[in-house]
């Protein structure tokens, strides 16, 4: 039974993630690019360069907006080894998410973390098992900034990494002005409080992020945009 049961629950995940793959596909056949950008960052552990983070959002004329991103990093020391991978897709519409999937592996630990909307639910699967969720959740990917009925109140959120659940409380702390090659921009300072790492970020005036920065196990990390291209 054990054979077949687990083959049941593959191939129940392979049909969710082509779901999610040809829902992305049929919202580009279906409607027209009004706006795409390729968001890259440098990412920084211990003020040392560690990896980098590629960031596309296609906005369509249909409503929906998809973001595809990739990132590796991998740290080596004489005491102490790192390495993580992710590459994920996101399709959001009016505020909230639609369809997710996530691929990622930290020091060789695989992990899949599907999302689908269906009728008012959100339904995530992560390694085969499948739960319901706020459907008004946050992704942990920060990549825009949550809707505003969450500013300075608790917001709902998944970790894109590992689909865990979580309830963080977002603080707005300033506008500041960030570098961004070479040109000074007025960004928006959000700090996420309340969840297993507790993280600073910064939103450009399209509410898009710009700056990551947290602490996890005494290394520091930045996560810094470096360019933008249209």
């Amino acid at each position: 039974m054990l054979p077949h049961a687990t083959l049941r629950v593959r191939k129940h995940g392979l049909v969710v993630c082509c779901l999610v793959s040809a829902f992305a596909n049929a919202a580009h056949a279906q409607s027209k690019v009004t706006d795409k950008e390729v968001r890259e960052f440098s990412i920084l552990v211990d003020g040392k360069e560690a990896g980098q983070s590629t960031m596309t959002i296609t906005v369509k004329d249909d409503g929906t907006t998809e973001m595809t991103a990739a990132a590796k990093v991998h740290i080596r020391k004489v005491i102490f080894n790192y390495s993580f991978s992710i590459d994920s897709m996101e399709v959001w519409k009016d505020g909230k998410l639609i369809g997710m999937q996530n691929r990622s592996e930290e020091d060789g630990k695989k992990t899949e973390v599907v999302a689908l909307k269906e009728g008012n639910q959100l339904k995530l699967r992560v390694n085969g098992k499948e739960r319901l969720v706020n459907p008004e959740s946050w992704v942990s990917s920060y990549w825009k900034l949550a809707d505003q009925k969450f500013h300075n109140q608790k917001a709902p959120l998944i970790d894109s990494d590992t689909g865990k659940d979580m309830t963080g409380e977002l603080k707005h702390i300033a506008t500041e002005q960030i570098t961004i090659n070479g040109e000074a921009q007025k960004c928006y300072h959000f700090r996420i409080t309340g969840i297993d790492v507790p993280i600073d970020l910064w939103f450009d005036r399209y509410h898009r992020l710009v700056r990551q920065e947290f602490t996890e196990s005494g290394h520091k990390t930045i996560v810094q945009l470096i360019n933008v291209k249209r």
